[in-house]
């Protein structure tokens, strides 16, 4: 299993080795807003973190983990351009395989032109990038992502929309990979494997773990639902491993 989207320098040591003990192999985890984010050095540091401490982190505990580079819409210092020049080094370290976690959050102008400037650095490294969608005004921040999406004409597998649920999936009108988080705020195990059994798209289960509540176990718990269920071996695989695998290039 593939653990496609977490957030783990704000996890313990002892969740990373659960993770590998239930069977997750590889984990992707995306920079976000752990502090605020007042001025581009503090997100330079959390950038440095993730590839220099959480890597490590995983090596000793017996999982592979992957790192997403970007700048998360819920927290972003007012010169946000810097990071901008300064993400093309970090996007070139082997163990950077993605831009995110980017999106929309309040719709505010700066944000839509934030997303707009990293949806362009992933067109031009040619790196996968995960778009987030908030839990207020869900499906109006998703038309307007879809929107921004078609207006810079970034290639389709090129973009994760993450944080779906069973309101918004009938929204997505592009052949993009559909992230379904698995967590206590945005749907649970039940309301994925619905999805998943109902729709034939691309979907990347993740368990978002962060500071707030979360299920380190939310892949496995996920897959031995959908088992138990009887839905088709191929969809299993590609939710829980493949299509995270091609995705990231992993």
């Amino acid at each position: 299993m593939i653990d496609a989207h977490t957030h783990l320098d704000v996890r313990s040591f002892e969740d990373l080795e659960k993770m590998a003990l239930c069977g997750i192999e590889k984990i992707v985890t995306c920079a976000h807003n752990p502090y605020r984010m007042s001025v581009p050095e503090v997100y330079l540091d959390h950038w440095e973190r993730l590839i220099g401490m959480e890597t490590k982190r995983g090596l000793m505990a017996g999982v592979d983990v992957k790192v997403a580079i970007g700048i998360h819409p819920m927290g972003y210092p007012k010169e946000w351009q810097r990071l901008i020049e300064e993400m093309p080094r970090y996007l070139e370290d082997k163990n950077v395989v993605g831009v995110g976690e980017t999106g929309l959050h309040y719709l505010r102008d700066d944000e839509k032109n934030l997303l707009k400037e990293q949806l362009k650095l992933a067109m031009e490294y040619s790196m996968p990038v995960v778009i987030h969608t908030p839990e207020k005004d869900k499906g109006k921040a998703l038309q307007e992502i879809l929107k921004i999406l078609k207006e810079v004409e970034i290639e389709e597998d090129l973009v994760m929309i993450d944080h779906i649920n069973r309101d918004t999936v009938d929204l997505i009108d592009m052949d993009v990979y559909v992230g379904l988080t698995v967590q206590p705020t945005k749907i649970n195990p039940e309301e994925a494997v619905e999805i998943i059994e109902n729709y034939d798209r691309k979907f990347i289960l993740s368990s978002d773990l962060g500071s707030l509540k979360s299920d380190i176990y939310a892949l496995p718990r996920t897959r031995l639902l959908m088992k138990k269920r009887g839905l088709e071996k191929r969809k299993i695989v590609e939710s829980t491993y493949k299509n995270a695998r091609d995705f990231y290039r992993l």
